[in-house]
């Protein structure tokens, strides 16, 4: 298509843009890109606001034109655009007039879409995870699609990036998230040591209502000491799983004791460490010895800290505010991750 493509700049160039279009999607479908990429992809080829609502995957969402989240959906432009194929419907907001292959560019938006969602559902062990995440599925179904995926009556959930794909078996793509199902006794082999995951164990009969808790233990899958991808289970979480369900990562890093300790560390690259050290242990003299420090020079850190930060490190109240600003970090850490990478168009499609 690249030769036909280059033909056409020399005799039409609005066919060629076009053909970049269609070769565009095309080259999405190949990769089994997510339905939030190819939306990224969708509005940064467009440059204006675009969307998507696709009932069957419960997905009702849209981004500007870099490719941002909208929280704000249904307020679109007098001149908005629609575009429907089979169950799925998309839309393109622009301010003025459309341009000339608007139309275009949902239609294979739409198409591509549906393209992706047909050939995932084809493989046998995405359909049967499929069938045992859906909470409209019945318990006989749901029961059938575990023993074909040879699980028992437990099973472990695991939610990976999609931008990790490729180091992870195939799984049940939601969102910008692969969702896997294993047996309860997960093995270290089954996800790699440096990959960012989401654990939850659970009962069969109830992956429908909990795979979700995986996703959660995901986005906060940061270790603190390294700054780096690690493993976390939803059951070690506890009540910061309410707070890591409910704050985005925008709003953890607009927290003020949030930006504070960022500051702190590109001063001084123990801060996060200390502060990490200091709620898992009791003794000032303990938290030294695991950091490989003497007692004095722990001591003094943690008087600069206490300067710099304006409280008590060592009291209640204190050991309280690190938790949450720590988990705070963690959030925004974890979500600082590249999203899956879709081919760049040279050019909008104006």
């Amino acid at each position: 298509m690249r030769e036909l493509i280059v033909k056409l700049n020399t005799i039409d160039g609005s066919a060629a843009e076009a053909l970049r279009v269609i070769e565009h999607f095309d080259t999405l479908v190949d990769q089994r890109c997510s339905a939030l990429a190819m939306l990224r992809a969708a509005a940064l080829l467009a440059d204006c606001p675009v969307g998507l609502d696709d009932p069957e995957r419960g997905l009702r969402v849209g981004v500007d034109a870099a490719g941002r989240t909208m929280t704000v959906l249904d307020a679109g432009t007098a001149s908005r655009q629609v575009e429907r194929f089979e169950d799925i419907t998309v839309w393109l907001d622009r301010e003025g007039p459309a341009w000339p292959l608007d139309h275009l560019v949902l239609e294979r938006f739409a198409r591509s879409l549906h393209a992706v969602k047909k050939s995932r559902d084809t493989n046998p062990a995405v359909g049967a995870m499929r069938i045992a995440c859906d909470p409209d599925a019945s318990p006989a179904d749901r029961d059938n699609a575990l023993r074909r995926l040879g699980l028992g009556s437990t099973i472990t959930v695991v939610a990976s990036h999609l931008a990790d794909a490729q180091r992870m078996p195939r799984g049940l793509v939601i969102d910008e998230q692969q969702i896997h199902l294993f047996p309860e006794a997960l093995t270290d082999k089954m996800i790699p040591v440096d990959l960012a995951a989401g654990i939850h164990t659970c009962a069969g009969a109830e992956v429908h209502r909990e795979w979700q808790y995986a996703v959660t233990a995901l986005r906060i899958a940061v270790d603190v000491t390294t700054g780096k991808p690690t493993h976390v289970r939803y059951d070690e979480l506890g009540s910061t799983a309410t707070i890591v369900d409910n704050i985005d990562a925008d709003t953890a890093a607009r927290s003020p004791d949030v930006r504070r300790v960022i500051e702190l560390q590109s001063e001084r690259p123990w801060v996060i460490p200390t502060l990490e050290a200091l709620l898992g242990h009791s003794s000032i003299r303990e938290t030294a010895r695991l950091q490989n420090l003497h007692h004095s020079t722990m001591r003094q850190r943690i008087s600069w800290l206490e300067r710099q930060l304006g409280y008590p490190l060592l009291s209640s109240s204190g050991c309280a505010r690190i938790s949450s600003t720590l988990t705070l970090w963690r959030i925004m850490t974890a979500a600082q991750r590249p999203h899956p990478e879709v081919p760049a168009m040279a050019a909008n499609c104006r």
